[in-house]
């Protein structure tokens, strides 16, 4: 019988808990609106949104561009910091990779050109997007995932130095090019995040706080799983001797952890859910969950993307 370890563990979760919420996530819909295809009821937050309107919301895929690719390409580096090999066999499906990144980003421009023109994608390219009736604001959506994002990236980089402490044991070390496309990144998240007008409210603002906790939820479960899940089948599925200590990634997890905690402490310390756009819970997660559709593709495929193309055979 197999051991039951963390990587095994890990290998199954990366895609058996993103189903299992996604299909919560419709259970509770349909159970809220007492139909069990409910595509055309409206359940969006906002509540001028249908399920099938949510799933192909293009503008709101629009702004999330930029952060989605950022943690693609993070989780893409964290991978090939464990996994600095890349599987021959799969070096050949390289090319689906290209095609499917470029085909999905491409859909979104065009679906959010079709929906309000090219400004309308300007404006959410630009992040002046937030709640559907407050004034646009440059960098105003990428304040309210600010940390939210951040965490997501720390605790992808954390993942991999777990994997290789478990593979291992605590002399792991992992491989320098990934180690180097990760801290880029996260330098090239951090650079945006000072471009796009920085304020003190993603820490204290209960709005804010609310919304990025909801981020977290998400993605947490849904999101970093489903582009390790993608980035594991590229793999060898074992390590290889690197340079860089185990430490590095692990102290970046811890950091996004603390960052998880301050988000969760923060919204429950100034209410966040009751100022949000809807009273019901159900609404309030539930659609949001189908609002990342294009998350859901655009995060993995650039993972696989940037792994592919970084990791020597």
């Amino acid at each position: 019988m197999a051991e039951i370890t963390f990587y095994r563990l890990f290998s199954v979760a990366v895609w058996a808990v993103p189903l299992l919420v996604m299909l919560t996530a419709f259970g509770a819909i349909a159970a809220y609106t007492s139909n069990i295809w409910p595509w055309n009821e409206v359940v969006h937050e906002s509540g001028n949104r249908t399920l099938l309107d949510t799933v192909f919301y293009f503008e709101h895929a629009a702004r999330e561009l930029p952060l989605d690719v950022l943690l693609g390409v993070a989780i893409g580096g964290s991978i090939l910091w464990a996994f600095p090999k890349y599987n021959p066999v799969n070096r050949r499906r390289q090319a689906l990779f290209v095609v499917g990144t470029v085909l999905v980003i491409s859909i979104i421009i065009v679906g959010t050109i079709a929906s309000g023109g090219p400004i309308l994608l300007w404006d959410n390219l630009l992040q002046m997007h937030t709640r559907p009736w407050e004034a646009l604001r440059f960098g105003g959506h990428w304040r309210y995932h600010f940390l939210s994002r951040l965490m997501l990236i720390l605790v992808s980089f954390g993942l991999s130095g777990l994997i290789v402490l478990d593979l291992q044991g605590r002399q792991g070390v992992g491989g320098k090019t990934g180690q180097r496309l990760f801290f880029g990144t996260l330098l090239v998240f951090l650079i945006f995040s000072l471009v796009f007008d920085p304020t003190i409210d993603p820490f204290v603002n209960a709005t804010y706080l609310g919304h990025q906790v909801r981020e977290v939820f998400t993605h947490i479960l849904v999101t970093v799983p489903l582009g390790w899940w993608v980035c594991l089948h590229l793999s060898r599925g074992k390590t290889q001797k690197g340079t860089v200590p185990v430490g590095w990634p692990l102290a970046a997890g811890t950091g996004g952890v603390l960052v998880g905690l301050y988000l969760l402490v923060g919204a429950l310390c100034v209410s966040s859910v009751s100022i949000g756009q809807t009273d019901s819970m159900v609404l309030l997660i539930a659609p949001h969950l189908f609002e990342h559709f294009f998350s859901y593709l655009v995060v993995p495929l650039v993972a696989g993307l940037v792994y592919g193309l970084a990791a020597p055979l």
